[in-house]
């Protein structure tokens, strides 16, 4: 089998033009082709999905050192020589969750004995043995009393579905659980990202600016925000809080070098977008842990 096929031989494999030279003109795919390497799939990976590009340390460097800076950059037309935004975003993301699953856990070593159990009281005096009381059952069944109402009735169902499916397994059910979260968080962390956006655009509506110009500002500072929890889960306790402190004034920094302005009124946009990203935030988490807790 041939491992070497030219323009030249047989025209382009993508579209069947005529191409004698290293790349087709009608559709700018390779002619000289051959089965991958190892190598090669290697290089593609880290290439073109994860980045790590001679433009990601000039990136990094800029994304770390000098808050909003890269969006400046960005926006002012200065773009080839650092990684796009989006691309950006995904690989923060995707180091940080690849590092979320694979760093180990408290529960990969525990044992049905760590999770907290309540054993119910004894029976009272007399009473029979037709209806025993299981020796553990750590979520307590919910009983609406009979008020037959249809919000009641749905919460009692779920808690009680929830419960059971606990109480058989408690080590069992949170590993599962947690698998789930870890699997699930990447998309809603996707989703949120305009919703944060929208948030800086409401903040600095009176600017004419565009939304997808927030979006870039938000791509940079959420790359920002893995990066820096990544190296929380890495970094020693010590280093993780310092890094924890840094994250609110980073953010605020990068606010005031990209919109610019006085810095009172940069604190209060500040102070109100991260309290309404933080009940954004909170809303979105309850909401996917219901899911979650719904699912089998």
């Amino acid at each position: 089998m041939s491992h070497l096929h030219t323009g030249s031989d047989i025209g382009c494999r993508n579209c069947g033009t005529s191409a004698p030279q290293n790349y087709c003109p009608a559709c700018g795919q390779e002619t000289a082709l051959h089965p991958p390497t190892l190598r090669e799939f290697v290089h593609e990976f880290v290439g073109h999905y994860v980045a790590l590009e001679g433009a990601l340390w000039r990136t990094l460097a800029m994304l770390l050192g000098r808050p909003g800076r890269l969006t400046r950059e960005y926006l002012a037309g200065r773009r080839r020589r650092y990684v796009l935004p989006l691309r950006m975003f995904l690989t923060a993301s995707f180091l940080f969750f690849v590092a979320l699953k694979l760093l180990p856990s408290s529960l990969d070593e525990a044992t049905p004995s760590d999770i907290r159990t309540v054993t119910p009281a004894a029976p009272a005096p007399g009473a029979g043995a037709s209806s025993p009381e299981p020796a553990l059952k750590i979520v307590r069944p919910v009983d609406c009393g009979g008020a037959g109402e249809p919000a009641c009735a749905a919460v009692e169902g779920f808690v009680n579905n929830v419960g059971t499916r606990f109480n058989a397994d408690p080590l069992g059910f949170v590993k599962r659980k947690r698998s789930q979260l870890v699997g699930a968080a990447p998309y809603a962390a996707f989703l949120l990202l305009p919703v944060f956006a929208g948030i800086v655009a409401l903040a600095y509506r009176s600017r004419r600016m565009t939304y997808g110009e927030h979006v870039v500002f938000s791509l940079h500072l959420h790359s920002f925000w893995f990066i820096a929890l990544l190296l929380i889960a890495l970094l020693p306790r010590a280093v993780g809080e310092v890094i924890w402190w840094l994250i609110p004034l980073y953010a605020t920094w990068a606010m005031h070098a990209v919109y610019r302005g006085r810095w009172g009124p940069t604190l209060l946009r500040a102070a109100f977008v991260s309290v309404a990203y933080g009940v954004t935030l909170l809303l979105a988490s309850l909401a996917l842990l219901l899911g979650l807790l719904a699912m089998a």
